[in-house]
């Protein structure tokens, strides 16, 4: 009894469970490694500043937010205390739950509370840490917690589940840090915003077109008396028209000829350069290329030219909801696993029962 005392105050209070094992972090490798730098979790922060990423996100992440689950229990206090949990999950913290696929794994400290005389668990919030400050610990083969460092114990903190809740986004392979969506994305991120990449060549040809390019013709060695006395090199001069063309001022020449009859003073405007459509056209198919990394074609996020909804993208839309279909059964059993099953556990003894995710392509069917 002394022994389910000690867990009970474990659940309920603020002592971390404990573990023995911890691997090692088996660190990502980008798929051109002889283009780009390898992927890291500070490159996924700055990847989600990107608008672009956020709108295949957004998109994303909208219709994996539809999800439903249903629960099948030998008991009906069971299963209603199982639906009861996950939607409270859901509604409550599903925006915590889907940044799992950010950095491939999200760890997360379970609080609980007591809701009745009996003495029933239930699950009262969520804390998400940040993955970067944190190990995953494993045992026989599977994820039983995290480590992390506090800002009051210098010695790690090792959580175990159900005090911990460890989500992950592709996790194969015995990986227990799953992988990154943002890492598919990467390389056509890279590609958009590196030196020499779609984003800085369109810099360079907008300021081409807006101030380089101007030959602004004068006489060297002259210079030009005002009527204050001041003497200025017509070098200076020309210097300072140039700055007030970059304004977009108007300009004044002075009409000034030799005793040949040409021109000392002339002013030639930029030409126009070939390939700016090729340009914008680039950094579209990039932003194209991070929508289809994100499992987001770009039939099923931009409007459509002709007809109304998904009509004629039906194809695309499905590839898509294949994907958050994948999401989100992996999310449901990492939380089935860390949660649901300890604490069903908990408060009714040897309980079995059975969870099916509803199916995302007929749920949108429904709904178009």
């Amino acid at each position: 009894m002394k022994m389910l005392d000690k867990l009970r105050e474990m659940l309920l209070g603020k002592t971390p469970l404990t573990a023995e094992n911890t691997p090692p972090h088996s660190s990502s490798v980008a798929a051109r490694v002889d283009e780009i730098p390898p992927f890291s979790l500070p490159t996924a922060d700055l990847m989600r500043f990107d608008p672009q990423v956020r709108i295949g996100l957004g998109a994303r992440n909208g219709m994996l937010l539809q999800g439903k689950v249903n629960f099948t229990a030998e008991r009906p206090e069971v299963q209603v205390w199982l639906q009861r949990q996950w939607q409270r999950l859901w509604s409550q913290h599903g925006h915590q739950l889907i940044k799992a696929k950010l950095y491939g794994y999200l760890p997360l400290e379970v609080m609980y509370e007591e809701t009745d005389a009996k003495g029933t668990i239930e699950v009262a919030s969520l804390r998400d840490q940040h993955p970067r400050s944190v190990n995953l610990l494993t045992a026989d083969g599977r994820v039983v917690g995290f480590e992390t460092k506090t800002a009051a114990k210098d010695k790690p903190v090792k959580v175990l589940a159900p005090k911990a809740l460890v989500c992950t986004f592709d996790a194969e392979f015995g990986n227990p840090y799953g992988c990154s969506l943002l890492e598919r994305a990467y390389p056509a991120w890279f590609e958009k915003w590196t030196d020499g990449g779609a984003k800085k060549a369109l810099r360079l040809r907008m300021m081409k077109d807006a101030y380089i390019g101007d030959i602004l013709w004068y006489p060297a060695g002259r210079t030009i008396h005002y009527a204050d006395g001041r003497e200025v090199s017509w070098r200076q001069v020309a210097k300072e028209i140039l700055d007030h063309r970059m304004t977009g001022s108007a300009m004044t020449l002075p009409m000034m000829f030799d005793d040949q009859g040409r021109k000392l003073v002339d002013y030639t405007p930029p030409q126009e350069v070939k390939g700016g459509t090729q340009i914008f056209a680039w950094k579209q198919d990039v932003d194209h290329e991070i929508w289809k990394a994100l499992e987001m074609p770009p039939e099923v996020i931009e409007a459509s030219t002709s007809g109304s909804g998904y009509s004629g993208r039906w194809i695309p839309l499905t590839i898509a909801l294949g994907a958050v279909q994948a999401e989100f059964n992996e999310l449901l059993a990492c939380v089935d696993r860390d949660i649901l099953r300890p604490i069903a556990q908990w408060n009714f003894g040897n309980v079995k029962y059975d969870v099916q995710p509803a199916s995302f392509v007929e749920l949108f069917s429904e709904m178009n």
